[in-house]
């Protein structure tokens, strides 16, 4: 946090005759401003790096996602699970979960209006992840001997805090012009209130074992 804030103080310090508007409306305003100040030859280096850093970022993106499926469906919470659970016997890893992965992550790309979409609902997403243990832990109220590390005193108000603003930065992605984002949201919460009401809560097991191909 630190660090990404004196980031941004010094990008917006470097803004170019300070016109903010003119930096806004560049479709890549971060390079606007280094190319503003830097020679070629730097704008280039720097344009790569930020390129590499992204690259590192779907990778770690697809990764993640991959286990996700996998984590899933080896527990047969999710369609398809007989083929996403595989693991492949010489690479040791779910080969099917990270290329259906990747191909949907080339997919998302195809239709411009949804990348930022699923930016969004990936960004709301990712706070439910952190929220909800966080809520039951608020909720079940786990007495203090039973948990590994606690917050002690200061809990209780930390954990209310985190709640607030998880729901309070979930509204915010969702506000206009973002209305997408929320028919969207809406929509696979639904799509997943249905699957689990209708197969998915016959079809869980609890953890299980993984197939090998």
């Amino acid at each position: 946090a630190v660090v990404g804030y004196v980031m941004l103080m010094v990008l917006t310090w470097c803004i170019p005759n300070g016109d903010v508007a003119a930096t806004a409306a560049d479709p890549y305003p971060v390079l606007y401003i280094v190319a503003a100040n830097l020679p070629p030859l730097l704008t280039n280096v720097v344009a790569i790096i930020i390129g590499g850093a992204m690259w590192l970022c779907g990778l770690a993106s697809v990764t993640s996602m991959g286990r996700m499926w996998y984590a899933f469906a080896r527990d047969d919470g999710m369609p398809g699970s007989a083929l996403l659970k595989r693991v492949s016997g010489r690479h040791r890893t779910p080969v099917a979960a990270i290329v259906i992965t990747s191909v949907l992550s080339v997919l998302v790309c195809v239709y411009a209006a949804a990348f930022y979409v699923v930016t969004s609902i990936s960004t709301i997403a990712l706070y439910l992840a952190y929220v909800i243990p966080i809520l039951l832990n608020f909720r079940n109220r786990v007495p203090r001997d039973l948990t590994h590390w606690s917050l002690g005193r200061f809990g209780p108000v930390i954990n209310a805090i985190a709640i607030a603003w998880c729901a309070f930065i979930a509204i915010v992605f969702m506000l206009p012009p973002n209305e997408l984002v929320l028919w969207t949201m809406l929509l696979v919460a639904a799509g997943m209130a249905l699957y689990w009401f209708v197969r998915a809560r016959r079809s869980f097991a609890g953890p299980g074992g993984a197939v090998t191909a």
